[in-house]
C-alpha cells in the first residue's frame, strides 16, 4: 500500500524488486484505496516508478520472478553500473 499524505504535492518514488535488484517483476496489479476498478500492468523488470497525486492512497499487487538477476548494489536509475560516490 503507498499513501501520498500530502494534500498540496505530488510524490514519485521508484518500487524495486528486492533490496538488491535480485527479483524481477512481471506484472504490477494496483488501483485505488476508494475505487472499486482494478488495473493490470506488465512490468518485466527489477523496478518500476510510481506517481502519486496529492492525498491518494493505492494498494499494490506485484507478480515476482525470485531470484532472477544477480544481487548488486546499484540504484535503480543507475541503470547496470554500480555507482562510486567517492574516487
Amino acid at each position: 500500500q503507498l499513501v501520498n499524505t500530502s494534500c498540496s504535492e505530488s510524490r514519485h518514488l521508484v518500487v524495486q524488486a528486492g533490496a538488491f535488484g535480485e527479483h524481477r517483476f512481471t506484472n504490477v496489479e494496483y488501483g485505488e484505496e476508494s475505487g472499486d476498478g482494478r488495473s493490470v500492468r506488465p512490468v518485466e523488470g527489477t523496478c518500476f516508478a510510481v506517481e502519486l497525486p496529492p492525498s491518494t492512497a493505492i494498494r499494490l499487487k506485484a507478480g515476482l520472478d525470485r531470484f532472477a538477476n544477480p544481487p548488486s548494489y546499484a540504484f535503480p536509475w543507475h541503470g547496470d553500473a554500480i555507482p562510486v560516490p567517492f574516487q
